[in-house]
């Protein structure tokens, strides 16, 4: 999945080059890493890529392995269960029964091995039962920021992993919620990594999501027809815009987890880099550009072009742009997002 806006991300992340296109751990863009991971249990020709059709030439220039044909492209933006939808009724032309992953875009992924086996459990899971598998994380701390699977019981062990039968799904909670959820111990972290049979997750949308389902049946004749692509731009818009969290996980009871021991992150925020990125001797960091500092500690720094010099500050992000200077509080970075609703609102779509 790679239609989103990255809008925490900004002023670097923009409507016309957003997070998943962007080289924000190292020297390939987050799809591309993704991509590749994705390419060590299938090969490139089984892989596809949904995204918003204004990330045309993004995408081919970040992923050139990829077949043409498998990027699918979005009229509009309709949240997750509309993408999953859309992708699964592509690929029951090719194979009703054959296993989906659901990837997204632009996640950071660490331990990559141990991602795999965790993923080749949850595929053989799924081979052998019409279930819905997520990969949940293991919190370390009170995250308030992601959702959280609950589960009760273990069902098997699957290649040396143990399979749990979830309870439910929580939307994001509050800090109190979060730390009762941490002391636990029955609670993961919501990774957004799917894996489940063609026909489970269309039957499932058919049973939670009708509206949906609905929408899927009404185009299904034309998928791999020239009038695909012009049915689906007038079709596609109607289609409800519902995540796959609220619209069938929070749902379904046919689902099962895996706790992953892999290193996982959403990369949800400009603070989230400083984990993986290297530090300079005060805990500034660095990633992209140049810096030079007088008792400055603990920030972070992207800059395009320009020098950025600081004097006697801390815990800030100042992020530099062609066009635009961001300067926060690290502390505030989650507020981003508000900042470009801001710039909405008062008619400066020329830096979104």
């Amino acid at each position: 999945m790679a239609g989103g806006a990255g809008t925490r991300f900004w002023p670097k992340s923009r409507l016309k080059n957003p997070k998943q296109f962007l080289k924000l751990l190292g020297k390939a863009s987050l799809l591309s890493d993704t991509v590749r991971r994705a390419s060590m249990l299938v090969e490139p020709e089984n892989c596809f890529v949904v995204t918003h059709k204004q990330y045309h030439g993004q995408v081919f220039e970040s992923i050139p392995e990829i077949p043409p044909h498998n990027v699918i492209f979005e009229p509009a933006n309709r949240d997750t269960a509309s993408c999953i939808g859309l992708a699964a009724l592509k690929l029951s032309k090719i194979d009703p029964e054959g296993i989906m992953m659901i990837l997204p875009s632009d996640h950071y992924i660490g331990h990559e091995k141990a991602f795999m086996k965790t993923l080749e459990s949850a595929i053989a899971y799924a081979e052998k039962h019409d279930y819905l598998m997520t990969l949940g994380i293991k919190p370390d701390s009170p995250q308030t920021g992601y959702g959280y699977i609950c589960w009760e019981r273990i069902l098997t062990v699957e290649n040396g992993y143990p399979v749990y039968q979830v309870q439910k799904f929580t939307e994001k909670p509050d800090q109190g919620t979060a730390l009762f959820f941490l002391k636990q111990g029955t609670y993961l972290w919501n990774s957004g990594i799917f894996v489940w049979k063609i026909s489970v997750i269309l039957n499932a949308m058919e049973k939670y999501l009708p509206e949906l389902y609905l929408e899927l049946e009404k185009i299904e004749p034309f998928m791999g027809t020239p009038e695909e692509g012009v049915l689906l731009e007038k079709a596609y818009p109607h289609f409800p815009k519902v995540s796959i969290d609220y619209g069938i996980m929070e749902k379904a009871d046919n689902i099962g987890t895996i706790p992953g021991d892999f290193i996982w992150d959403d990369v949800g925020s400009w603070s989230a880099l400083e984990k993986y990125l290297p530090k300079d001797e005060r805990n500034n960091t660095l990633n992209g550009g140049k810096h030079i500092a007088i008792d400055s500690r603990g920030c972070i720094i992207d800059s395009e072009a320009k020098l950025i010099a600081t004097i006697g500050v801390e815990d800030l992000i100042i992020i530099q742009s062609e066009d635009v200077m961001l300067v926060c509080r690290k502390d505030r970075d989650q507020e981003v997002k508000r900042l470009v609703e801001k710039l909405k609102r008062y008619g400066l779509e020329e830096y979104l």
